[in-house]
This record gives structure tokens, sequence and C-alpha cells, in this order.
């Protein structure tokens, strides 16, 4: 634990952990200290340069990149910064605490920004998975987002950021309980809620990817038409179905792990998901989740398929 001073103020600051660390960069986190600390009840993400302080510009980057992957405005913790210095920054709308001495911290432009993070229209995939795991893994309901950050492989961060467009998009509502603490309610469950949803719904899967082979030892959660054929009655496809992370698709591409990766055909078929399956051990999924897989296929034409992805939903046994 570690406490800096604004205004006068005392503010505690938690140093984040690799685990809440996910999409950083290698050279950010050579370059950054990263902490989480509340001022004016707004969640901050305040970040110390571990040596050289770069220019303004620089800093402004690297601002609006975390400002974005993390979705809390970000706090530069700055041993010293002259006069002319403060000025860029300050026209380059960064905020920074300067030891005790100076803080830009526009609170007011810091609450506009979260505003912005709150007009979906849509499920971002994170909202998504907190809302599948909620009606078929585990009820949700009463829970707050740190209750929920040890169920999922979710950061505090993210989850909170999840809730609120759950909230706004009128999927849950989040209810008092206690001074600082906001729980989740929902005021329909199980099919009607999984119904209500259906316009909100974004396909799980970013792209798809053909090939021969995948070097690899790594067990992947089966996908597709058979994953489909594993929890109906259809017959499975003669290519492997699987899915896989936008990161770990990249990384085996990098390191030249598919033969022949293409868009028309192929051994493998991967799905190429925008968030983890819905499961208690997603990393250990040997399935992908029922729901997930019924949104993946929901515009395939084949009358099979849509009866089955029909019987699928049918038999879900809801939790939420």
């Amino acid at each position: 634990m570690r406490t800096v001073v604004i205004l006068g103020k005392p503010i505690e600051l938690r140093e984040r952990s690799k685990v809440r660390m996910k999409g950083i960069s290698i050279g950010d986190s050579i370059s950054y200290r990263f902490f989480d600390g509340d001022f004016h009840d707004i969640r901050l993400l305040f970040v110390e340069p571990k040596g050289h302080i770069p220019p303004p510009r620089t800093l402004a980057i690297t601002a609006g990149h975390l400002n974005n992957l993390f979705g809390a405005p970000v706090v530069f913790l700055l041993p010293s910064c002259p006069a002319y210095e403060r000025q860029r920054l300050i026209d380059k709308d960064v905020f920074f605490v300067v030891s005790e001495k100076y803080a830009h911290l526009p609170m007011l432009v810091a609450n506009e920004r979260l505003r912005k993070s709150k007009q979906a229209k849509r499920l971002t995939p994170v909202a998504q998975y907190l809302l599948l795991y909620h009606l078929q893994i585990e009820n949700l309901e009463g829970l707050a987002a740190r209750d929920i950050e040890s169920l999922v492989p979710y950061s505090y961060t993210s989850i909170t950021l999840g809730i609120t467009c759950l909230s706004d998009l009128g999927i849950c509502e989040k209810m008092a309980d206690g001074p600082k603490r906001k729980v989740l309610h929902f005021a329909e469950s199980g099919r009607q809620l999984w119904d209500k949803v259906q316009p909100l719904l974004i396909d799980p899967v970013e792209e798809y990817v053909y090939c021969d082979e995948l070097l690899s030892e790594t067990t992947f959660p089966v996908s597709g038409i058979n994953a489909l054929a594993h929890y109906t009655r259809l017959n499975p496809d003669p290519e492997r179905n699987i899915m896989m992370s936008m990161k770990q698709f990249r990384e085996y591409m990098s390191a030249g792990a598919l033969i022949r990766p293409n868009e028309f055909d192929g051994n493998i078929l991967i799905e190429v998901w925008k968030y983890p399956s819905v499961s208690e051990e997603p990393t250990n999924a040997e399935w992908v989740d029922q729901l997930s897989l019924a949104i993946s296929l929901r515009n395939d034409t084949d009358p099979r398929v849509e009866k089955e992805v029909e019987q699928l939903i049918d038999s879900i046994e809801w939790k939420g």
C-alpha cells in the first residue's frame, strides 16, 4: 500500500498485480508502475514512470491507450515537472500529480470521460460474458464487482465497466447495499431474460481461420458444428472445430504454429473469439458454452442447425 497526497488529501494507492494488467504492452510494463486509487469517489489508474519521464506527447498517447484498455482516467505520478512542461501536459489534457505541490485533475473532464464509456448500444464482450455466466454458471444477483472478480477471468476495472454496460442497456440495475457497495439486480431471469437481450447480443467470433495443422499441445475448447453435435443429435463435421482467444491466435501465427492458414478450407477450423468460453474454469473448458454457441450459429441457414440450436436453448438449465 502506498499513499500520495493530492490537494492536502491522502489517497491510498494499491499496486496492480500482473494478472490485472492484461493487454498492456511490454514497453509500458517496463517503463511504468501502476496503481489503483479513488479520488472524489472516482476510480483512477495512477501511472508512475520508473526512470526518465517521457515527453508530454508520449504521456498523452500512453494515457489514451491505457484509458481505452482499462476504462479508467489515467493520472501520472511525477517526481518533478517544470512549469513549461506542466503547461504542455495541461494543453494535452493529461492528468498528473507532481509530488505534493501540483495536481491537474479536472474532475469534470474525468466524469465526462466516464460518461462517454457508458454510451453502449450493444453488449461489450465483457458485459456479454458476465450475462452468460449469470444465465448458465452462477446467479450473480446480489453480488458486487469485487465478489465477481474471483469468478471470472477479468480485472475489477473490466468487470465494473461490464456491469455499467449491462445497467445502461437496461439488463440489470446497480442497487445500493451500504454506503459504498453496489450490487446487481436483474428484474427478469432465465428464458425471459435471454429473450429480452436478443437484439443486444454480439457474435462471440471475431474471425474464422482454416489451417491444415496446429503445432501445439494445448487443448482448446471445441466450437462450431462439432460443439453443437456434442450438445444435440446433430452429426459432427469431419474437420476439427476449435476456439481460441485473439491473443493466442496472434501468438501462434507469429510463431508459425498454424500450417497453411487461410480463409477457405483445411483440417482445422479456428474460431477466434472476443471473450473466453463461459465456464467455471475457462482455461480448462472442453466445449464452448451453450449460449455463446447458439449466438455464433444464429445466422446459419441450414434448417438442421436452426432446429438443433432451438433445442439447445430449450435444454438450458437456467441459473439466473
